[in-house]
C-alpha cells in the first residue's frame, strides 16, 4: 500500500545548526505523552513529526530497543519505558526548586528592577523561600523566611488558586478574613471569586492589600504533575508598578514562572486542577 504520509527525511538536519536531526526527532516523541495520553501509535508519531509511517516506525522500534518506550499491552501503540522512570527519579532527586529558580529569578529581577520572590504555602501563610534583590531594594519589606497571610499577597493567592474549594474551606472556616488595608480581601466569598479569575488568567496581583504603597505580581510554578508547588513574585512600590503598565510586568513574571515550571518537568499550558 502506498504510504501517503508527508515525504520528509528522518535524518535531515535540524533547523538549528549543530543539532542532530534524527536524534531531535526521536526525542520529540516524548513530548506527545501526558497524563491523559499515555499510549501513542506509529500513525500519531508520524503525524507529530511530519514523517513517513515507515520512518516513524523505525524511530519507535529504536526507542523500544533502548527501553525508552515499550509496546503497550493489548494495543498497537507504545508507552513510556522503564529507563525513563529510572532517569526521572534521578532528575527528581537532583533537582532543587531553589536551584532551578534562582538563575531565572536573577534575570527577572534585572529585567524589571524589582525584588523577586519565590514562595510556598504553609497552612494559610505564604512563605518566602528565596529572594533576589532588584535595583530597587525592598529589604525592609522582604526576607527569606518571611510569612504573610496568603489571602493578602499575590504570592499567596497564586498558591491558594491551586487548591480545591474543600481545601480552602479547611484553611478558612470563617467568612470574615483579616483586612489590614482598605484594599484587602475581607471575606472568603470574595477570595474564592478572585481565585477563580486567577486560575483563568494565570497570575495574581497584590494591589496594596497587605501594605499601602506596595504592589506585587505573581504567577504559579507547576510540578511535572501540574500541581502548583510554588509562586514567583515581583514586588515594588505602587508608584513604579502602576496599574497602567501592569501588563508588561505580568508578561515577564509569567514567562519566568513558565520557564521554571518547564525545568521542573511541567507540561506546556499547565493549569491548576482545582
Amino acid at each position: 500500500m502506498h504510504d501517503a504520509s508527508p515525504k520528509h527525511d528522518d535524518a535531515r538536519p535540524s533547523r538549528e545548526p549543530g543539532l542532530i536531526g534524527s536524534l531531535h526527532k526521536g526525542l520529540e516523541v516524548f513530548d506527545m505523552f501526558s497524563r491523559d495520553h499515555t499510549v501513542v501509535t506509529v500513525g500519531e508519531i508520524a503525524k507529530h513529526l511530519g514523517l513517513h509511517k515507515s520512518s516513524a516506525s523505525r524511530i519507535a522500534a529504536t526507542l523500544v530497543a533502548l527501553n525508552y518506550l515499550r509496546v503497550a499491552p493489548k494495543s498497537s501503540g507504545f508507552q513510556l519505558g522503564g529507563k525513563l522512570a529510572r532517569l526521572g527519579s534521578i532528575a527528581v532527586i537532583d533537582t532543587s526548586l531553589t536551584n532551578v529558580a534562582e538563575p531565572i529569578m536573577q534575570m527577572l529581577a534585572e529585567s524589571t528592577g524589582e525584588t523577586c520572590h519565590l514562595g510556598v504555602l504553609e497552612g494559610s501563610d505564604a512563605v518566602t523561600v528565596a529572594l533576589i534583590d532588584g535595583s530597587f531594594s525592598l529589604r525592609l519589606h522582604s526576607w527569606v523566611g518571611k510569612r504573610s497571610p496568603a489571602h493578602l499577597t499575590s504570592m499567596g493567592k497564586v498558591l491558594l488558586a491551586g487548591l480545591s474549594d474543600r481545601a480552602l474551606d479547611m484553611l478558612y472556616p470563617d467568612e470574615d478574613l483579616e483586612a489590614p488595608t482598605p484594599y484587602s480581601i475581607s471575606t472568603k466569598s470574595a477570595l474564592k471569586g478572585q481565585l477563580a479569575k486567577i486560575r483563568i488568567n494565570g497570575y495574581a496581583l497584590d494591589n496594596e492589600e497587605l501594605e499601602i504603597g506596595l504592589r506585587c505580581v505573581a504567577a504559579p510554578i507547576y510540578s511535572h504533575d501540574q500541581r502548583v508547588v510554588a509562586s514567583l513574585t515581583i514586588a515594588g512600590s505602587a508608584s513604579r508598578i502602576q496599574l497602567s503598565n501592569i501588563g508588561s510586568y505580568v508578561e515577564k513574571v509569567q514567562a519566568a514562572a513558565d520557564r521554571i515550571s518547564r525545568e521542573l518537568g511541567a507540561p506546556l499550558n499547565a493549569r491548576p486542577a482545582a
